[in-house]
């Protein structure tokens, strides 16, 4: 169960993100007249997560057999006009029900695993093959809007950095920059920075924050001034002016942008 969820938290996480390489028109695309469009492949799934949320509750309740009764997919699909809402719309409502989904399956107590179902077809499960087959019907239909499989997270090859290792590859980095890239994944970017005397630094076109690994001083951010020091943690938004001033030596910052 507890692979279940994670995987559902990481479709949860990566769906409404990836979703945002396609267009309205690629999302509205029907193949033919007789096969719905990614936007409503993804209201299907909507239907599919509000029946099984509650087929996952309604199992718990009952000491008899719970009888699945088989919904009209095309029908909900047309009623519901998927075809007709906004992407955003739908990702966000596939996004909340698989969230109280997980919740669901989270609070379920392991001995409910084994009830007994009744598919449509009249053919005996159980609550876990019902819960491991309502992914595998998700899996099967996000294959048919994305090309390519949403992979697990895998960790990058340099997924642990002290802050002694960073500032000894700063100091050593070819180039004298006062800053160096330690980690990336995606847009996401970390670096350390240590600037001497002056901050020069212009906006970034991303979000950042700062985590002060040494030192003490001044920060301006977009108009203000307040003091900080190490340990401090420090929010700037994108296109914001903002630099450290009168920083004393050995002064010395993570910098994450994304």
């Amino acid at each position: 169960m507890d692979k279940i969820i994670s995987r559902l938290q990481h479709l949860i996480n990566e769906v409404p993100r990836q979703i945002q390489q396609f267009s309205p028109d690629e999302m509205s695309l029907k193949p033919d007249s007789n096969k719905w469009s990614k936007r409503e492949i993804l209201g299907h799934l909507c239907d599919s997560a509000l029946h099984n949320w509650q087929r996952f509750c309604l199992a718990q309740q009952t000491d008899e057999s719970l009888q699945i009764v088989r919904y009209q997919q095309d029908t909900l699909v047309a009623q519901n006009n998927w075809q007709g809402q906004p992407t955003g719309s739908v990702v966000a409502l596939w996004a909340s029900l698989n969230t109280q989904i997980v919740a669901v399956l989270k609070n379920l107590p392991m001995e409910k695993l084994p009830h007994p179902i009744v598919l449509p077809d009249g053919t005996a499960a159980t609550l876990q093959f019902l819960i491991e087959d309502y992914l595998d019907h998700l899996e099967h239909h996000l294959g048919q809007i994305f090309t390519e499989k949403i992979n697990p997270p895998t960790l990058p090859e340099r997924w642990k950095i002290s802050s002694d290792e960073a500032l000894s590859i700063l100091k050593n980095h070819p180039d004298g920059k006062p800053f160096v890239t330690l980690l990336e994944d995606g847009r996401m970017y970390v670096e350390v920075y240590q600037p001497k005397k002056f901050d020069l630094q212009k906006p970034h076109d991303q979000d950042e924050i700062y985590v002060v690994i040494s030192g003490s001083g001044t920060f301006f951010n977009n108009g203000e001034r307040r003091p900080f020091a190490a340990g401090d943690l420090l929010f700037v938004p994108a296109g914001v002016e903002h630099r450290f001033e009168d920083f004393t030596d050995g002064f010395a910052t993570w910098v994450v942008f994304y």
